[in-house]
This record gives C-alpha cells, sequence and structure tokens, in this order.
C-alpha cells in the first residue's frame, strides 16, 4: 500500500477520535451539597480500575465510528474498521508513540503519541468531570445497567454535555453534546467490563514491518 493511502487513513482516524475526546469538559450550574456528595461518590468507584475493555460508538455531525477498545494504565488499544478493512491502534503511552496496525497487509505506521488528539477513555471522562458543576437529573436504566443522569452547560448556556454514569463503576456509558445550532454528538460505551488486561494486548505481532511516519507528519503540520 502507498505511504499516501497509510497517511489518509491515519488522518482521518485521528480526526475522527480528536472528535471522541471532547466529551467530559464542559462547564456548568452547581448543584446542592447533598447531589454533590452522591456525585462525588459514585464517580470515585471509577478511579484507579485495574483495567477496561467495551465496545465504543460515536455519532453525529456527518461522522460515524464504532468498535473496541482496551485500555490499561498508559496502554491503550483500539480495533476499528476503516475504508472496508481492520485498523487497530495501539498507544504505548510510556514511550509516546502510536502504531497503526492493518493485519490484512500486515504492515504497521508509527507516529508520535499526541494525548490530545486520541480518544478520552470512560475513566478519563469520569476524572475531568467537576460534581460542583454538574446537575444530577434523574436514575435511569441504560444497556441494562442503573445510572445516575447528570447535565453540564456552559456559562453562556449555548453548549450542553449530558451523560448516564453507571451506578456501580462510576463510569460514562453514554455521552450526548449538543450545541446551540442544534448539533449532536453521541459517544456510547456498551458491554464495559472490568478487570485486568495481559500486557500482550498492547504488543505488535512478531514480525510486523513498521514504517516511522513521525517525521512525515511534522513536515505537513
Amino acid at each position: 500500500m502507498k505511504k499516501s493511502v497509510w497517511l489518509c487513513v491515519v488522518m482521518l482516524l485521528v480526526v475522527s477520535l480528536s472528535l471522541i475526546g471532547c466529551g467530559g469538559e464542559k462547564k456548568g450550574t452547581t448543584e446542592t451539597t447533598a447531589k454533590q456528595e452522591s456525585l462525588t461518590d459514585l464517580l470515585a468507584k471509577g478511579r484507579n480500575l485495574p483495567g477496561l475493555a467495551y465496545d465504543f460508538s460515536t455519532s453525529g455531525q456527518g461522522m460515524a465510528m464504532n468498535g473496541k477498545m482496551w485500555v490499561s494504565g498508559q496502554n491503550m488499544k483500539t480495533e476499528t474498521v476503516m475504508q472496508g478493512q481492520k485498523l487497530i491502534m495501539i498507544i504505548d503511552g510510556a514511550h509516546n508513540v502510536v502504531y497503526n496496525y492493518m493485519p490484512e497487509q500486515n504492515m504497521a505506521m508509527k507516529i508520535a503519541y499526541d494525548p490530545t488528539k486520541v480518544t478520552k477513555t470512560p475513566e478519563q471522562i469520569n476524572k475531568e468531570l467537576d460534581p460542583a458543576k454538574a446537575k444530577l437529573l434523574e436514575t435511569a436504566t441504560y444497556d441494562g445497567v442503573k445510572c445516575k443522569v447528570v447535565q453540564l452547560q456552559e456559562p453562556d448556556g449555548q453548549t450542553q454535555t449530558k451523560m448516564w454514569i453507571r451506578e456501580d463503576y462510576g463510569l460514562p456509558v453514554r455521552v450526548e453534546l449538543s450545541d446551540s445550532q442544534g448539533n449532536k454528538t453521541v459517544m456510547e460505551y456498551k458491554n464495559l467490563k472490568v478487570g485486568a488486561i495481559p500486557a500482550e494486548m498492547f504488543v505488535l505481532p512478531a514480525g510486523v514491518p513498521v514504517t516511522d511516519m513521525s517525521d512525515m507528519l511534522k513536515q505537513l503540520s
């Protein structure tokens, strides 16, 4: 496969994942002390987990993406299908690199890791959510589990975020982002499993040739 095609695939993935990563940062109104404490206790359940595995999907504003993700500490792995081919992304956070691996081509690309341009995990959204700036709306069942539904809103009242947070793990399983133009982006995290993930899950198969694309991407930036 030509490098130009590789580059298109990577840039498309980076753009898509950066859009996914906008969740969990909205500011908003203040709730009562009792509700703050309840949400604080709920979010505490989602901290320092041994590992996560789940199916994710994102839709809205002309974009649709879905796949699987595994998270363990600084390591992440996603499996998606793009342009009819499976694409596996492995993030080695300890060494600040990302590997984009196409199994059908038996090829991989290596680029520098930019944490601002990859998807936020449910655990990361959990850590960024300030209970004092969230409004607790209701308790509802989502994907078969009980959730607390919370709302966050920008001070100007134009942008709003709504989250469904699991009561058992304190992690968001649905995030809705709405703007003043009526545009909505929906992120879902389903079939969530909590537990340690083997280290080999975040390693490329032996013998896969790796092309370092960092220099080329720097020239394009």
